[in-house]
């Protein structure tokens, strides 16, 4: 081996420097209990009402009708709508958000309908204005991040989107108050401005943090659904859950190719180019190395860690790459490109070249097993997680990059299914209530049910398990997925006036 020491101290000997205070847009892990639940935890009891289809099938949408869209950028509404909330008392944002939880858990018919209402009273003036927006269909936000340097694009910070989550719990809690009142036209115009709203913050931009508080809304607008179909004079939503752009919705491919930018080769986190195909030399190598161990340091550290911490990390990272040269050069000889070459290379340029090709291998696998369309997912989860076993032990820097900069292929795969499986069920519920306004009962199979058909579970592109235990008492199951829930089971009870 050539000149280890060299490396070891070239890295070693770094400037202390200040940590970033950036925001990482990684996609955060779902967590996952310790114990296995019981059936008793992962279940629950919905109470339906038979109800037939609207007539016309349409009078409720939760999605702009084609002809009322209009091509106009649909964030400038959702920031005005912002700058209005950001206008409101501290004290009364407060006394609302600490509130929602215990409504929204709520059956809405023991809602305190008065004492929500004035809860979300100051914030109407920021709604209104959302409102304006409902049918600007336009998404661009172009915030100038494909000009960002790495390391800019890493702690660029999206305090709207955050934000966007709060408007999303108004239109919830101004929906059970309708729904609680019976104006179901006012509780669906909610909905489907949350649902825009969803949109907003999943495609304005093509960050992954964007996707995930996009979906995270459409989920409270979809448990808000599944609460307010429980009650008795609630309208049938079926074609309005129906006419749900899930495509849109909930496509994360884009998100997921955006991040991988992130990670095109090892030098960018660093402003650096590219390392050409040819031997670029050991003083080369090593002021790469520095550069991109640097960028480490400071991109990837709390600011609150003492600087001799930083230090001290920095002076260990420069070990780790002097025992990264024999993994370096054993992955190097299987790389087409570096295969013959091997012992033409410094130490340093070693770790430098075979960081880069565990870099791509990496990364090229997250984005194609990404690829797959949804409904492979879960079939192909055991070659998938085998395939990936490579970012879990990385060999070189360039494993170390992927694992902190390459989002969770689980998380980024999972949300998606989850919330069609989410959707699915609602419309196959709503399916039921239809069927049961016809026969006044629930249907033996779902294969029995009329005049519309059940949806499957995504998951296991299958039907949903479903058991009749008597006319007016069934279970609906869906397949488990990575998060813990309680609702993996519902409990029917129909309830026939």
């Amino acid at each position: 081996m050539k000149n280890t020491t060299a490396v070891i101290c070239a890295v070693a000997s770094l400037l202390v420097v200040t940590p970033s205070r950036g925001q990482v847009m990684l996609s955060p892990a779902f967590t996952q209990g310790d114990q296995a639940p019981t059936e008793s935890e992962t279940s629950t009891t919905v109470r339906l009402h038979p109800r037939h289809q609207s007539d016309p099938m349409l009078k409720y949408r939760l999605w702009p009708a084609p002809e009322k869209r209009r091509p106009r950028p649909v964030m400038v509404t959702v920031n005005r709508a912002l700058i209005l909330v950001a206008q409101v008392s501290p004290t009364k944002k407060r006394e609302f958000l600490e509130r929602y939880d215990t409504w929204t858990s709520l059956p809405i018919d023991q809602l305190p309908v008065d004492e929500a209402r004035e809860s979300y009273g100051p914030f109407e003036t920021a709604i209104g204005v959302l409102r304006t927006g409902e049918t600007w269909m336009g998404l661009d936000y172009d915030l100038g991040m494909a000009e960002m340097s790495a390391e800019d694009r890493v702690s660029t910070l999206l305090p709207e989107f955050q934000e966007m989550r709060d408007l999303a719990r108004l239109l919830a809690l101004r929906t059970r108050v309708a729904a609680a009142e019976e104006r179901w036209d006012d509780a669906v115009a909610d909905l489907r401005l949350g649902f825009r709203l969803s949109q907003a913050a999943s495609h304005s931009t093509d960050t992954l943090l964007g996707r995930l508080i996009g979906t995270a809304i459409s989920e409270t607008m979809l448990k808000t659904i599944e609460s307010m179909i429980q009650q008795p004079e609630c309208p049938n939503l079926y074609w309005a859950l129906a006419g749900l752009p899930a495509d849109q919705l909930f496509d994360f491919r884009e998100a997921m190719e955006y991040e991988s930018t992130l990670s095109s080769h090892l030098g960018i986190i660093a402003g650096l180019d590219e390392l050409p195909d040819t031997v670029i030399g050991e003083q080369e190598a090593l002021l790469r190395l520095k550069k991109i161990t640097h960028a480490f340091a400071t991109m990837f550290h709390p600011s609150g860690d003492a600087t001799e911490n930083i230090s001290m990390r920095q002076m260990t990272t420069g070990f780790q790459i002097a025992l990264m040269v024999g993994p370096a050069r054993q992955l190097l000889s299987i790389d087409p490109e570096w295969s013959d070459r091997v012992d033409e290379l410094s130490d340093a340029e070693a770790v430098l070249r075979a960081s880069e090709f565990e870099l791509a291998r990496i990364r090229d696998a997250w984005l194609s097993w990404a690829s797959l369309p949804p409904e492979l997912w879960d079939e192909a989860e055991a070659r998938r997680r085998g395939a990936m076993t490579a970012a879990a032990q990385p060999r070189t820097l360039g494993g170390q990059l992927a694992r902190m900069m390459t989002p969770s292929v689980a998380t980024a795969m999972s949300v998606p299914l989850d919330m069609r499986q989410q959707l699915h069920r609602l419309l196959t519920l709503e399916a039921l209530r239809m069927h049961a306004a016809e026969n006044a009962a629930l249907p033996g199979t779902l294969t029995d049910l009329t005049p519309v058909p059940a949806w499957h579970d995504p998951r296991i592109r299958g039907s949903f398990q479903y058991a009749r235990h008597s006319e007016t008492e069934a279970t609906l199951s869906m397949a488990e997925g990575p998060r813990s829930r309680d609702d993996i089971t519902l409990n029917i009870k129909l309830e026939v006036n």
